[in-house]
């Protein structure tokens, strides 16, 4: 019995001694987003489904880099036009983000690009975020605003990531 005993105190020892730190310096995650069309595209489309994945590097406890991709639906309001109306959008953004007690508050810049219907377009994409760190999991709002040609493809939405 005292063998065993002992045996448990040392490997739960040796655990807290080999533990890894929950704040890594780099995560990965992958994840869903849900997303409600504004601007010049809220009249077209009733909702956006989508997956991410992300990237983050902690430069420090306070700051963070990010990078997200992935890829969207949208669902097209008009019900007589069916599947071949929806949209797709594929963002790609790098950012920075402030950290502090769990919560995160930042924004990144890239492109986006959208393709349905016949036509396609991309261009300069702008998404200020906020959230939580749950640790394995992200939660985060955000607004994305894609600059096109044709007007602009802006959405609120949110993101839900899990990270490795």
């Amino acid at each position: 019995m005292k063998k065993t005993l002992l045996f448990a105190a040392l490997i739960i020892c040796t655990s807290f001694a080999f533990a890894q730190d929950d704040d890594k310096t780099f995560k990965f995650g992958v994840g869903g987003a849900l997303s409600l069309p504004t601007g010049d595209i809220k009249s077209d489309f009733t909702y956006g489904v989508g997956v991410e994945g992300t990237a983050i590097y902690s430069v420090t406890d306070n700051i963070a880099a990010f990078a997200q991709a992935g890829f969207a639906v949208y669902k097209s309001s008009d019900s007589y036009a069916g599947d071949a109306a929806n949209v797709l959008h594929i963002p790609v953004l790098v950012g920075a983000r402030f950290k502090f007690s769990g919560f995160f508050a930042g924004a990144g810049v890239g492109y986006g690009r959208w393709n349905g219907t016949g036509d396609a377009g991309g261009g300069l994409l702008f998404s200020p975020q906020v959230g939580y760190d749950f640790g394995d999991y992200h939660v985060l709002g955000h607004y994305t605003y894609n600059k096109i040609p044709q007007g602009n493809f802006s959405y609120f939405g949110l993101k839900f990531f899990r990270t490795f």
